[in-house]
């Protein structure tokens, strides 16, 4: 299945912690909702997230290694929106194709909160067939950047979701080939 769901519950205190210190904004794919997209698209990159971003970088790697068509990737963006009762998110994807190579390759939700019986993110997929994913605080949904995914209309009092892309790992290299060898020093020191 290109729909892939973790569970990162262990993480979910300490993000509604950062967002709660964090500045919002209006989005236009989120429908009266608060957002930090406009703000910044480097949520998962503070300090206090880097376990958080960590694990989800972990998933990403478990996920694309199940497919033989995606190429490994890493996080290039993030952000997060809060929907309220009778706020919702448009109909969207984060990239064309495939074949744009330097869109991301693989997208994802993680829900640090949200009421049970929130709104699904609902995916559409090219033949038209639909899938409904439900929401759970600490699940973390990823999946291929070119699916249609949208959810109607929220009848919670809150659903917070962070959401993020990725870029293939070779145009990081190409663009910037000494980051990833300083990161991976970095990491191996610790």
């Amino acid at each position: 299945m290109w729909i892939d769901n973790f569970n990162l519950s262990k993480y979910n205190e300490d993000c509604l912690k950062a967002i709660d210190k964090s500045e919002v904004g209006e989005y236009h794919l989120v429908s009266g909702a608060k957002s930090s997209y406009k703000v910044s698209n480097e949520f998962l990159f503070k300090e206090e997230l880097k376990p958080l971003m960590i694990k989800i970088q972990q998933c990403i790697n478990q996920y694309i290694g199940g497919h033989e068509k995606l190429e490994a990737s890493v996080i290039s963006s993030s952000w997060f929106n809060i929907l309220g009762k009778g706020m919702s998110v448009a109909n969207h994807r984060h990239v064309e194709s495939w074949n744009d190579r330097e869109g991301s390759v693989v997208s994802g939700a993680y829900y640090p909160y949200v009421d049970s019986d929130s709104t699904p993110l609902i995916f559409t997929f090219l033949d038209g067939k639909t899938v409904k994913m439900p929401c759970s605080s600490g699940s973390l949904v990823i999946f291929p950047s070119w699916l249609d995914h949208h959810t109607e209309e929220n009848e919670t009092d809150k659903r917070i979701t962070v959401s993020f892309n990725t870029v293939r790992k070779s145009v990081v290299l190409e663009k910037f080939p000494k980051s990833v060898e300083e990161a991976e020093k970095k990491s191996e020191r610790k």
